[in-house]
């Protein structure tokens, strides 16, 4: 009981244990077949003017492809990740599903490993703390952080229904006409069962500004235009 009563004391005392290092993307049909989406995605938006930003960073594996987007397309855009970095929030009525959401599931990364991760990826430091802005907090607090002037690209994996609609209310409006809003999220098979809030917070802000949801033939998901 002593020894028991001790670890516990180590364990308040430390904190939670980190997470682990993150891996890098591994080429597979379903690796490749979404970085050739995001990259049409991509150059829907290239004539657009802005950010690239992503709510729901996670394992920021889809982070380091629109990186990679940006890189080669070498206008200089910024990249921002929005993350709490300490799971899902709380999950709401609309949320119910056979999925089960937890509160605190999906802590996986930390600002510093994703650094990390760019880093062994090839990207350069310099061209990391120049590029890329990585801001900690549930969205309804963090994304007032966000300091750009616009948006040609929004990405959106949050899964819940009051993540989507707190994304969707601060950043739509800094979207470029002619913008992409991208949903990992929407109308997929397991998707429509297990993340009904995420679509019905779409299917509520979209429909109210006249907005329609795209999607992609290939690789199956959605994704919208802000009207020109």
């Amino acid at each position: 009981m002593l020894a028991r009563i001790k670890g516990l004391l180590r364990h308040i005392r430390s904190g939670p244990p980190s997470p682990a290092p993150l891996a890098l993307p591994t080429l597979s049909v379903t690796t490749a077949g979404r970085f050739l989406y995001y990259r049409r995605l991509f150059a829907l938006a290239g004539e657009c003017e802005g950010d690239i930003v992503e709510c729901g960073v996670g394992k920021g594996q889809t982070l380091l492809m629109w990186a990679a987007l940006a890189y080669d397309e070498a206008k200089h855009r910024q990249v921002w990740g929005f993350d709490s970095f300490e799971g899902f929030p709380l999950p709401t009525a609309e949320d119910t599903s056979p999925r089960n959401w937890r509160q605190g599931e999906w802590a996986v990364s930390t600002p510093a490993t994703i650094r990390e991760l760019f880093l062994k990826a090839g990207y350069s430091t310099e061209w990391f703390r120049a590029h890329v802005t990585l801001v900690r907090g549930f969205f309804a607090d963090s994304l007032t952080k966000y300091t750009g002037e616009r948006i040609a690209l929004l990405h959106l994996d949050v899964d819940l229904y009051e993540s989507y609609r707190d994304c969707l209310i601060q950043l739509y409006d800094k979207v470029t006409p002619g913008g992409v809003i991208a949903f990992d999220e929407y109308m997929g098979t397991f998707e429509y069962i297990n993340a009904p809030g995420g679509r019905q917070a779409i299917d509520e802000f979209l429909s109210a500004r006249g907005v329609n949801v795209q999607r992609d033939s290939i690789f199956g998901k959605y994704y919208a235009r802000k009207p020109s």
